[in-house]
């Protein structure tokens, strides 16, 4: 009796084994179709995450900067600011350098940063938002040791590069 049952459960499971196998292959394929579709799925939603905050920042600059500083006149501030740099004194370098920074600290207060000052609102930004916060953090120390050093001196070359970063950050935001 013994035996019998042992002969009837190995025939059960060479039945279910073969059977089942059929199954198995079919779900190791479900399973691998899916976990590639989830990885693609996620890839894609990071990529999407990344544009949504930036194109998000650049609605924000647009319906507020357009209300707040035309357009128009936004770009004639800054091409005084260009003509500064143009002269051969480092007086004028300076203030296109304060002029470009306080233009940026504008904008950033018309987008809705919060802050006391240009310092506060500077923290509030990430690089996923602006990509040269870094470089915006040194232009606006050397614009603070302009306003705060009477003995600072400044080169055109510092002054064009402070500008260029100040500028590469309004053409993200697409404020000029």
């Amino acid at each position: 009796m013994k035996e019998k049952f042992i002969d009837l459960y190995n025939e059960f499971l060479v039945f279910h084994q073969s059977y089942l196998e059929g199954y198995i292959f079919f779900l190791k394929i479900f399973a691998f179709s899916l976990s590639v579709f989830l990885v693609l799925f996620i890839i894609i939603i990071l990529f999407k995450i990344r544009k949504g905050i930036k194109e998000e920042l650049l609605s924000i600059a647009e319906s507020v900067v357009d209300p707040g500083i035309p357009k128009k006149e936004l770009d004639e501030k800054w091409q005084r600011i260009m003509r500064r740099l143009e002269k051969e004194s480092e007086s004028d370098f300076k203030m296109a350098v304060i002029e470009a920074d306080n233009l940026f600290d504008d904008l950033l207060k018309k987008i809705g940063y919060q802050g006391d000052d240009m310092g506060e609102r500077l923290k509030q930004i990430t690089k996923a938002q602006l990509a040269n916060i870094d470089e915006l953090w040194d232009a606006h120390k050397m614009r603070n040791r302009i306003a705060h050093e009477p003995d600072f001196k400044l080169t055109k070359f510092q002054a064009e590069r402070a500008v260029e970063i100040y500028q590469k950050a309004m053409e993200d935001l697409e404020a000029i």
